[in-house]
């Protein structure tokens, strides 16, 4: 290994690699996420790849919990295997590769259906077992505050158009009543960031990364993450949704129509909560990428929304004011 291969600042990484006998002969960089851990993808010779995860002091939780999440995890739902730890936040794990799920859902649409079923698969299994007590559940207090701030990036930030107190009355009482409904489905364990960016399907199997936000709440919660998210927008379809669901119920012994339901309810909560994620985006400067994929979002909020009082009065402010986003 050549003194710049890794970066000067990974040097206590370059260290543990070394001792873990995965010394490179190249590094990559690799983007962060919402977290402030740093991420290189190593090259060993013959062609094989490691990443190099390092978490600054104050993500010394987060890394307890990534391997507490995944010993819960492992040999039930393929997960990365940890190669080296040197107890103060540098780590070597596997390196699933480059084509996460949400690539193969658009290089190869062919295989859609069946790569839905196998991370729904993945999604039951993570379901069915034990919380092991890593992070609190989900609360309605916790949708609550997803929706708040869904509430004000949408309509005060990217729109410029704060609600009236009369209106913000409304949309307070319809999110009050849906986060109180949806914390009371029947409950499972959730992977919390189950999409097509955080599954690789390796040896035939779906095989999930960042896992240490892992809690338990709604049934329903991972797989409407996984169906409807950015990545998936663009093609999919009800009638895909609802044998991707069915998959979920037979494996997991559940009545269909009640989950179906369940899974409605769940899913318009994650909408409006992306819709904000969209917008505060958007209203940071950080993209058009996320101008590509708010609409989708939009529509699937408005399809959504049902019948009921709250609904529909929550409806009657939400459609004049989102028509600009959709123009």
């Amino acid at each position: 290994m050549t003194a710049d291969v890794i970066p000067q600042e990974f040097g206590a990484l370059a260290r543990l690699a070394q001792q873990a006998g995965c010394a490179p002969d190249a590094a990559e960089i690799l983007p962060g996420d919402v977290g402030r851990r740093r991420y290189l993808r190593l090259r060993l010779s013959g062609g094989q790849c490691v990443l190099g995860v390092v978490y600054p002091p104050e993500e010394a939780d987060s890394r307890q919990r990534w391997l507490a999440a995944r010993a819960a995890l492992e040999g039930r739902v393929r997960v990365p295997r940890l190669i080296a730890d040197d107890l103060v936040g540098n780590q070597i794990v596997e390196d699933l590769g480059r084509r996460d799920l949400a690539t193969l859902f658009t290089e190869e649409p062919a295989s859609r259906r069946p790569y839905l079923a196998r991370a729904v698969d993945a999604a039951a299994v993570i379901a069915a077992l034990p919380d092991p007590g890593i992070n609190p559940p989900f609360t309605a207090t916790f949708f609550r505050r997803e929706l708040e701030l869904a509430r004000e990036a949408v309509f005060d930030l990217h729109l410029g158009a704060p609600l009236s107190l009369a209106e913000r009355t409304v949309h307070d009482a319809w999110a009050d009543a849906l986060c109180a409904e949806i914390a009371a489905h029947p409950q499972a364990l959730c992977h919390r960031d189950f999409h097509g960016n955080n599954l690789f399907l390796v040896e035939g199997a779906v095989a999930a990364i960042d896992f240490q936000d892992m809690r338990m709440g709604p049934d329903a919660y991972d797989v409407a993450s996984l169906l409807w998210e950015r990545t998936t927008l663009d093609w999919m379809t009800p009638e895909l949704a609802f044998r991707a669901t069915e998959r979920f119920c037979g494996a997991r012994g559940l009545e269909a129509a009640a989950f179906a339901r369940r899974f409605e309810r769940v899913l318009l909560q994650r909408a409006w909560k992306v819709c904000g994620t969209f917008a505060r985006a958007l209203s940071q400067g950080k993209g058009d990428v996320y101008r590509k994929y708010l609409p989708g979002e939009v529509r699937l909020v408005r399809r959504l929304l049902s019948s009921s009082p709250s609904d529909r009065a929550f409806r009657d402010l939400f459609e004049p004011r989102v028509a600009a986003v959709l123009s």
